[in-house]
C-alpha cells in the first residue's frame, strides 16, 4: 500500500525530513517530516487529499517571514507556496498567486503604472501571507486594494471566490486563516511611476531608520494592544536590548526580536514569554503574538 512519503515523492520539490531553519527569516527551526511544493491548484488539492487520507497535520509556508518553528520541527506536511508565483495584469488589476513575493507585486505595479500599494515597499513575505495577516502600515492595509480572493477549503477541496469585503479583514488579521489562499485580484489605479518610486523610497527609508532591516527577525513580534504600542510598552518595561541565549530584543525597535547568530527557536520563544510576563505584570496588558508559532514548544 502506498504511503504518504510515496505519494509526495511523485510531486516536484517534495522531500522528507527537511530542516526548516533555511525557510524562516529567524533562521531557526527543526525538520519538517514531509515537505511538498505544489505548482498548480490541482497539485495543492492532491496534497490536502493526502493529508486527510493519512491523518497528517499541515503547515502552509510562504517565505517564512512571520513564523517561528519549534526546534523539534513540524511533524506533518509543510506546504511551500513558492512555485505558485504567477503575477499578471488585466486593465487596472493585478492578479497574483499566493507564493508571489511582495517585491514582484511592487515591480509589476510600477512597470504598469498602477498605484495603490506603495506602502508595501520593504515588507517581506508573499502575497498569500500578506492577505492572511492583512499586511500594511498603521493606516494603510492591503485589504483596501483587494477585489476578490480565490480560496481552497482543505476539507472539501472546494474552491470559492470571496469578495474583498467578505474576507473579515481587521487589524493584522482576516477571515482567511483556515483556508488555502490560492489567488487574489488587486484593484489599483493609474499612477505616475516616478511618484510611485518616490513613495516607495520614503517608505523604505522610514523602515530602515526604525526597524532592524537585514537582521534575522520576523517583523513585529506582538500586535499593538488597543490604545497603545507594543514596542513602547516593551521599551518602558526596560527590555529593549534584553537578551536570552542567542535571541535579543532589538535595540532599534523593541517590538522586534533578532537572532544574533546562535539563537534557537526556544530562545526566541522564551524571550517572547518573558516579554509577555513583564508587560502583564507592569501594565496588566496581555500582548497577543503577531508571529505564528508552529510545532511543539512544550517542556
Amino acid at each position: 500500500m502506498e504511503g504518504m512519503g510515496d505519494l509526495l515523492r511523485r510531486m516536484p520539490g517534495s522531500r522528507e525530513n527537511v530542516p526548516l531553519s533555511g525557510y524562516t527569516s529567524f533562521g531557526t527551526g527543526g525538520p519538517a517530516r514531509y515537505m511538498a511544493a505544489p505548482g498548480s491548484l490541482q497539485e495543492v488539492k492532491e496534497v490536502f487529499l493526502a493529508c486527510r487520507q493519512y491523518g497528517q497535520p499541515y503547515l502552509i509556508l510562504g517565505r517564512g517571514t512571520n513564523l517561528l518553528v519549534s526546534d523539534r520541527g513540524f511533524q506533518g506536511v509543510v506546504i511551500l507556496t513558492c512555485r505558485l508565483n504567477s503575477v499578471f495584469v488585466r486593465e487596472n488589476r493585478i492578479l497574483c498567486e499566493c507564493g508571489s513575493p511582495i517585491t514582484s507585486l511592487m515591480k509589476t505595479a510600477v512597470s504598469h503604472c498602477l498605484g495603490g500599494i506603495e506602502f508595501l515597499a520593504g515588507i517581506p513575505g508573499s502575497a498569500g501571507g500578506a492577505l492572511v495577516s492583512n499586511a500594511g502600515l498603521k493606516d494603510h492595509w492591503i485589504s483596501r486594494a483587494v477585489r476578490e480572493i480565490y480560496v481552497l477549503y482543505p476539507e472539501s477541496l472546494e474552491v470559492k471566490n470571496i469578495k474583498g469585503d467578505e474576507a473579515a479583514f481587521g487589524y493584522r488579521k482576516s477571515g482567511l486563516a483556515d483556508y488555502f489562499v490560492y489567488r487574489t485580484v488587486l484593484n489599483l489605479s493609474p499612477a505616475d511611476p516616478g511618484e510611485m518610486r518616490r513613495k516607495m523610497r520614503d517608505n523604505m527609508r522610514r523602515r530602515i531608520s526604525s526597524q532592524p532591516i537585514g537582521s534575522m527577525s520576523a517583523g513585529s513580534v506582538f500586535k499593538n494592544p488597543p490604545g497603545a504600542f507594543a514596542g513602547q510598552l516593551i521599551e518602558k518595561a526596560g527590555l529593549k536590548g534584553y537578551s536570552l541565549g542567542g535571541a535579543r530584543v532589538s535595540p532599534k525597535h523593541a517590538n522586534f526580536i533578532v537572532n544574533t547568530g546562535g539563537a534557537t527557536s526556544r530562545d526566541i520563544y522564551l524571550l517572547m514569554s518573558k516579554i509577555r510576563e513583564k508587560i502583564r505584570k507592569d501594565y496588566n496588558i496581555t500582548l497577543e503574538p503577531e508571529i505564528k508559532l508552529a510545532g511543539d514548544f512544550g517542556e
